[in-house]
């Protein structure tokens, strides 16, 4: 998989889409890094439902990848269309023979099962087994409703990006933690602030304020997003060859590379 030189990284916090959580960054290449050159909505603006959401992502989608924050792709068993499921021992979907070999067969206490497949990925999976990091399940619990949210909007944009090149699933917290980043910040306005002031090739353009990720740790967690798509596209990111057979079918969640994904795994954080 190769990688386009990006120009502009659009993140999403995607949020229900009858509720006001949404929210959205645009970030631009910059000399030295990117710029953060508009966070929505404002506290003047209305809330980024669907028809608001993917006209600002339109409008601004020249030469940028998309980085949302939230599940783009189902399970392997809800996209199956075998009419009988052989069971998951016996199943030969890809995407269930990697969670079997990452999490094995084995059962817990009380018969409780080690994986499910209608409602875990091999990308979840991977962050859970190879890098240490536990991920929301795409179909986990109240996760349903987001990740409908989230296929709905892969779909209305197929004209324009496309899953795993310009339009990317990210995980906030992940890349932050991956980059050494480990105290929690949700509701730490002074850890937010803190991260900002590390991320040394990250500014503000005049008239967009650190002040909006002070307030907001959605509006944060949308810059940090589209700042995983700037470092994937700065750095040329890859999967690990153990999972690489998987795209670009599959979902996957992108973050910070490990030893075998790339020999480049700088993270542009300051001292």
């Amino acid at each position: 998989m190769t990688h386009k030189p990006f120009k502009r990284f659009i993140g999403i916090d995607l949020g229900g889409g009858r509720g006001k959580k949404t929210a959205l960054a645009v970030l631009d290449r910059s000399k030295g890094g990117v710029t953060v050159v508009a966070l929505h909505p404002r506290p003047d603006e209305a809330p980024l439902y669907d028809a608001a959401l993917i006209a600002a992502v339109r409008e601004r989608g020249e030469g940028a990848v998309v980085c949302v924050d939230a599940p783009l792709t189902l399970p392997p068993c809800v996209r199956c269309d075998v009419a009988c499921c052989p069971g998951q021992q016996s199943c030969i979907d890809a995407e269930v023979v990697t969670l079997r070999r990452l999490f094995g067969l084995g059962v817990g206490r009380r018969g409780k099962p080690a994986f499910t497949p209608y409602t875990q990925r091999a990308t979840e999976a991977y962050l859970v087994r190879r890098r240490g990091i536990l991920p929301r399940e795409a179909l986990g619990q109240g996760m349903g409703p987001l990740t409908a949210r989230a296929s709905f909007l892969v779909r209305a944009l197929a004209d324009r990006f496309a899953l795993n090149d310009s339009l990317i699933e990210v995980f906030p917290r992940a890349t932050l933690e991956l980059l050494g980043f480990r105290d929690p910040y949700k509701k730490r306005v002074d850890k937010r602030i803190e991260i900002l002031a590390r991320l040394r090739d990250l500014s503000f353009a005049p008239g967009v304020w650190r002040e909006e990720c002070r307030q907001s740790d959605h509006i944060f967690d949308a810059v940090i997003g589209a700042y995983t798509g700037y470092l994937r596209s700065r750095d040329g990111w890859t999967v690990s060859p153990e999972v690489a057979s998987l795209l670009p079918t599959a979902g996957w969640i992108w973050v910070p590379p490990g030893e075998m994904e790339t020999a480049e795994t700088s993270c542009a954080v300051a001292d």
